[in-house]
């Protein structure tokens, strides 16, 4: 390692990819160089009709995440008020309010 004030001497230069990087890319390029990049591969294998059904399943289970997102889970609320009885409290407070219609 270099000290304070002192070049950097071998090593790789900077910007230059690890052995794992470079292979991973290469073997990205290689998949979009022959079309095979994993959503044209299950494409492919979801539109062969003569593909067992079995393995067209497992196709479109892996697409689903790309043509349709989840649904968010939401927390039920229980014990609350339903909207007939907000509905209910905010109909009360329309009859008690003393004020006039038109005025205010």
């Amino acid at each position: 390692m270099a000290g304070r004030g002192q070049p950097k001497t071998g090593g790789r230069q900077r910007g230059t990819p690890n052995k794992n990087t470079a292979e991973q890319r290469r073997r990205m390029s290689e998949l979009k160089a022959s079309g095979r990049d994993p959503v044209t591969f299950f494409t492919q294998i979801l539109q062969n009709e003569e593909a067992p059904l079995d393995l067209r399943f497992a196709a479109a289970k892996e697409l689903a995440p790309y043509m349709h997102p989840k649904l968010a889970s939401i927390e039920a609320r229980t014990g609350g008020k339903t909207h007939e009885d907000r509905l209910e409290e905010l109909l009360k407070l329309a009859e008690d309010d003393p004020t006039p219609q038109g005025e205010g």
